[in-house]
């Protein structure tokens, strides 16, 4: 099969629902038409940074911090890039069109625009990769003459079949010298495993602008590109 085919192409409204960990990474432009100043936490209080106008690479990532949503945007408009940090209401998310204003953002501006969303998802196909099973492995060690470590020796070595023993009888027991105790535990083995799988691609774009009292400040597109192994059957994992 070619892995280059792709069979399905949809199109999605799906808001950006985060969890833990996940970002949604973007590479595009930043278009300021007139100076923006973005409010900053800090350890001090608040900071506020002032952006000039001008149109600058920049990325942006959408991810989640605590209890909040937030959109970090690095714009390359020095040589060190200007980061700054967009918190938000977890539950506000950015879908197909969003409109976030200027008070659940703690600016001076709404953030307002479109994320259009496209899955690709590729042919399945067959393949093997790398497991661990586990294997039984029987472990012996000799007893030496001493009543006590025989005792506890044979304990180990019957584990609950222990209660059944007739203890008395136990207690007499006198061990030969070097008897051997067996018992099993389990190893962990490197094998290999068939696999199904598919190559799911999420494309992304997104148009935002930064608006105050009517006034579009700035312009942010930015393109996402996504792309994950969707695993559809695992067979046995062995060597």
């Amino acid at each position: 099969m070619k892995n280059e085919v792709i069979k399905g192409i949809g199109i999605a409204a799906v808001a950006v629902l985060l969890v833990g960990c996940d970002e949604i990474k973007f590479n595009g432009l930043m278009s300021i038409n007139a100076p923006i100043t973005f409010a900053q936490k800090t350890n001090e209080g608040v900071a506020n940074i002032t952006v000039n106008p001008g149109q600058f690479s920049a990325k942006a990532t959408i991810g989640r911090s605590g209890n909040k949503n937030q959109i970090k945007l690095q714009i390359a408009n020095a040589e060190k890039p200007t980061t700054v940090v967009l918190s938000f209401d977890k539950n506000i998310n950015i879908g197909e069109n969003f409109n976030i204003p200027a008070v659940a953002l703690s600016q001076n501006f709404d953030l307002a625009g479109t994320m259009a969303t496209k899955v690709e998802k590729g042919e399945e196909q067959w393949g093997r990769e790398s497991c661990t099973y586990q294997e039984p492995q029987t472990v012996c060690r000799s007893v030496e003459k001493s009543d006590e470590e025989t005792g506890d020796a044979l304990m180990e070595a019957i584990g609950e079949e222990f209660d059944k023993f007739d203890h008395n009888a136990y207690s007499s027991y006198q061990a030969q010298p070097n008897t051997p105790v067996c018992h099993t535990i389990w190893v962990s083995r490197p094998g290999w495993m068939d696999v199904r799988y598919y190559y799911e691609t999420t494309l992304r774009d997104i148009d935002a602008n930064f608006v105050q009292v009517g006034t579009a400040l700035a312009n942010y597109k930015g393109h996402s590109s996504q792309t994950e192994k969707v695993i559809t059957y695992q067979g046995h994992c062995g060597w």
